[in-house]
């Protein structure tokens, strides 16, 4: 089915959506300090940042996996002490009773003006995402340019029991230079497509909704979400 809206900019122009009601963003650019000539600056740009463009209601469970893997715990936002460190990050989330597929827009039109300053000063992108259980044909579903950070998350999934392949299908190989996560100072990226009974699974049954999801976690998120910083942590 085709978006809605062709673009980020015209969902945010339409009078019917309303930030903290229609929809929720959330972004974080942690602090990295450097040392110029003895004091401490502000780097203008990022390591790696985690994206969720269609957290909340549209792509559901994505958002609570791109903070964990960001290094914040979902409900607290405290962070993580694994030594993996923490990410900039990108969530933008459906916040609607139903139909949250309405403010879905594909990764190759999403010209939300912060997220993609976010994306364009980091070396390294990973941004999650959910298709239906036929697309992802019971594995992960791996895209993206970056072909040496796809590997690796691919080993990563694979040594923590979590069946994953590279994508290959036009839908799902995240390969087009215009989606959003390939456009880091490399101008490449790693997209994931998770299947929707996959990311069912991460939380306690019966509490796969945006309001239960944060604090119902289990130990297949944690599986995940540990394979993943892991694999953030291998590149530079």
């Amino acid at each position: 089915m085709a978006d809605k809206y062709p673009l980020m900019t015209k969902l945010y122009e339409d009078p019917a959506n309303i930030e903290g009601t229609t929809y929720g963003k959330r972004w974080k650019r942690h602090e990295w300090i450097q040392i110029v000539e003895g004091q401490a600056t502000d780097n203008p740009e990022g390591h790696k940042i985690v994206l969720a463009l269609h957290g909340g209601g549209i792509e559901g469970g994505t958002s609570e996996i791109a903070l964990a893997v960001a290094g914040y715990h979902p409900a607290t936002f405290a962070r993580a002490t694994d030594c993996s460190g923490l990410h900039d990050l990108w969530i933008f989330e459906g916040l609607l009773g139903d139909d949250n597929s309405k403010l879905h827009v594909t990764s190759t039109h999403y010209d939300d003006p912060i997220a993609l300053k976010l994306v364009q000063i980091s070396k390294r992108c990973l941004s999650l995402h959910g298709l239906s259980d036929t697309a992802a044909n019971g594995k992960i579903q791996i895209g993206g340019r970056d072909t040496e950070l796809m590997s690796i998350v691919l080993e990563e999934l694979t040594a923590a029991g979590i069946p994953a392949a590279i994508a290959t299908g036009p839908g799902t190989n995240g390969n087009d230079t215009a989606n959003i996560c390939n456009k880091t100072t490399s101008g490449a990226g790693v997209q994931l497509e998770m299947g929707f009974t996959y990311r069912e699974s991460l939380f306690a049954p019966g509490c796969n909704t945006r309001e239960l999801r944060k604090n119902n976690t289990n130990a297949n998120f944690c599986k995940l979400v540990t394979a993943l910083r892991k694999a953030m942590s291998r590149v530079y």
